[in-house]
């Protein structure tokens, strides 16, 4: 008998509550970009997903707790595609182009929707200013490893403030129709940016 290598184990599938939660999120995420957020009700998304209003129930007990599933969800597509756009050696240049390039045709479309129902909500609900903060500061952090390859002098203070700034002018594809020029004048701004000395 010869020796030979242990066969990896396979990656096991994912389990049907990971699956439901899944589905109840896409189906809540779909209302709420394609008809906006009075059309988020629990009925409706547990009527769609095929489930009843119990089951939904247990694993989002109230409409915020759906939401804030919606907004980590898409967070949590948007971080890693962050982080996949800076990894690898291309110049720091190019990788925070790529991630601003990105993150404004995201935003402008789809994704935006659901930032921008957390922002509002923010403006009442602790809640939501909470998950507001959070997810910002994340976005902040994800950007910190670019700017400082740009910036290597600088302290994570001021890459912060940085990071802050070009998130600010991302988040104008929210409130603009970006054409050719809005997201070519904002890349080259973001670029200028984050290559100014203090």
């Amino acid at each position: 008998m010869t020796y030979s290598e242990p066969m990896p184990r396979p990656t096991p599938p994912a389990r049907k509550g990971d699956r439901r939660r899944a589905e109840i999120l896409d189906v809540a995420r779909r209302l709420l970009v394609d008809s906006g957020y009075d059309r988020v009700v629990m009925r409706d998304v547990a009527t769609r997903v095929g489930v009843t209003l119990g089951n939904l129930q247990y694993y989002f007990p109230t409409r915020d707790d759906l939401l804030e599933g919606v907004v980590r969800a898409e967070f949590a597509r948007n971080q890693a595609e962050i982080a996949a756009l800076s990894a690898g050696t291309r110049p720091a240049r190019a990788k925070l182009e790529a991630i601003t390039r990105h993150l404004i045709e995201i935003w402008a479309r789809e994704g935006g929707r659901v930032y921008v129902v957390m922002s509002l909500l923010a403006l009442h609900h602790r809640r939501f200013a909470a998950l507001h903060r959070e997810i910002y500061a994340a976005f902040y952090d994800g950007l910190l490893p670019v700017l400082r390859e740009i910036r290597p002098s600088a302290t994570t203070a001021e890459l912060r403030r940085l990071a802050r700034l070009i998130t600010t002018l991302i988040d104008g594809a929210l409130v603009q129709i970006p054409g050719r020029t809005f997201v070519a004048d904002a890349v080259a701004t973001v670029l200028r940016l984050a290559a100014e000395v203090e």
